[in-house]
């Protein structure tokens, strides 16, 4: 095996939540953490953690999730997406060919439009499912409060842009259009 995950799943209480959960293959060694509007679950790989609503699309559950992980890597599913089968797998391929580096996977909307488009971190062009980094506090960034927080986390992290790896596999769907 070649790293640990934690999968921080911030929650309001979506009715999808059972779903979200229900998608996250985890292998010996992860946990799910999930933060919010926590119900108790049924689930042993899942970590209850309440806190109250940011109102900040996720960043303050995230950041209080990533405090409490002890695993080697983070990715990150809202309460209201999946991962779609595999995809586990393809992580572990991602942290055996890249070790250390950022993997940027894609996902996919509703309406069939696919992120990302080309391999460059810019706004619009990244979504929080489709990330998974290396947990090293040095060189994580920091969510933001605005609806931009994903690119914010990655454009804030110490990693050089260079060392982002840009996989081109689906992993995840996105359970609302973009607009």
């Amino acid at each position: 095996m070649s790293g640990t995950i934690s999968f921080i799943v911030p929650t309001i209480g979506r009715p999808h939540l059972s779903q979200t959960l229900a998608s996250i293959e985890t292998w010996p060694g992860d946990d799910v953490l999930m933060v919010g509007a926590v119900s108790d679950l049924d689930d042993h790989r899942v970590t209850a953690i309440p806190c109250p609503r940011g109102n900040d699309w996720g960043a303050t559950e995230r950041r209080l999730a990533i405090r409490r992980s002890t695993k080697s890597y983070l990715a990150f599913l809202d309460d209201d997406d999946v991962y779609l089968a595999g995809t586990r797998a393809k992580m572990d391929q991602a942290i055996r060919h890249a070790p250390g580096r950022p993997t940027i996977f894609r996902m996919i909307y509703p309406n069939g439009r696919v992120l990302w488009r080309d391999p460059v971190l810019r706004v619009g062009n990244v979504g929080t499912p489709m990330l998974l980094v290396p947990n090293d506090p040095d060189r994580l960034g920091t969510w933001s409060s605005r609806r931009e927080c994903d690119f914010d986390f990655l454009a804030s992290s110490a990693w050089d842009q260079a060392a982002i790896v840009w996989a081109t596999d689906i992993i995840a769907r996105i359970g609302h259009d973009d607009g």
